[in-house]
């Protein structure tokens, strides 16, 4: 009796050849280098190289659309033409019309229904974007990127700059983006490698220490939303390298300028680090 060759091992022979096969028309057609190895199961990296590929045909020959095209071009009432009361219902409405033509609008803070509505209808839905539509894909566009909201961006700014410098390493490549190209610190003018090295320098007698509280007083923001401080309060504790108990509390400050779209601390106050 010849052997019967397993279905289920048939079936995944036959995925693994077509998942060769689509890498090499994706390399080939597209210049998309596919590495071997997945880790993922033959069915599953099949369904994403289908959905890799579907998308690298449509976007060679993508022209643009208008969102409100690709939503259906739906009947839409102005702001101002609407109470209170209807804009939550009309917001969900064309919130379900995005989600339908895969398309979603996150928002990092919270808004009033009305400040959203009016960002859809008169700017959003506006912006051009490409006209390629593949199962299960979403275009995902955030508020904040049109509009930054500066109170929140500060706010964590400085959470993350003093959790960097007391609780964990720092790392000089991507902490010491934190700075401004020249930081003004205790009197003297640093570039930013200067500033990590007395960053480093302050760790390299700490353990980790521990951020007991750290409560912002007031954001303060120039009329222009070109610079900025945050006031504070900090107290943290720990220990030295050699085992000496320690313990840094009072007012923070940090200035911060706003540069290609981003914050950076060009002078700050800190318990510990500024003597």
């Amino acid at each position: 009796m010849q052997n019967q060759k397993d279905p289920l091992t048939s079936s995944n022979d036959d995925l693994i050849a077509e998942n060769n096969l689509l890498k090499v028309k994706l390399q080939l057609e597209h210049g998309m280098l596919m590495e071997n190895g997945s880790t993922l199961s033959p069915d599953v990296e099949n369904q994403w190289l289908k959905s890799v590929y579907a998308f690298e045909q449509q976007y060679k020959d993508a022209k643009k659309t208008r969102l409100y095209d690709r939503i259906g071009r739906p009947a839409i009432k102005k702001l101002d033409e609407l109470t209170a009361a209807a804009i939550p219902a009309e917001l969900q409405r064309l919130r379900v019309l995005m989600e339908n033509n895969g398309i979603e609008l996150d928002c990092i803070c919270e808004y009033d229904d009305a400040v959203i509505y009016k960002f859809l209808t008169e700017e959003l839905f506006e912006r051009e974007m490409d006209d390629i539509s593949v199962p299960g894909m979403v275009y995902h566009f955030i508020y904040e990127e049109f509009h930054p909201n500066h109170d929140y961006d500060l706010r964590r700014h400085a959470h993350d700059f003093v959790k960097a410098i007391f609780t964990r390493q720092w790392k000089d490549e991507f902490d010491g983006m934190f700075f401004a190209r020249t930081v003004n610190f205790s009197g003297r003018a640093y570039e930013r490698r200067g500033m990590s090295a007395i960053v480093n320098a302050f760790q390299d007698v700490h353990r980790p220490l521990v951020v007991d509280t750290f409560e912002i007083d007031k954001v303060g923001l120039d009329p222009g939303n070109t610079s900025a401080e945050v006031t504070a309060h900090l107290s943290a504790s720990g220990k030295t390298k050699r085992g000496d108990a320690v313990r840094y509390e009072g007012a923070c400050c940090f200035h911060s300028v706003w540069e290609n779209d981003y914050w950076y601390i060009d002078s700050f106050l800190l318990p510990g680090i500024n003597r």
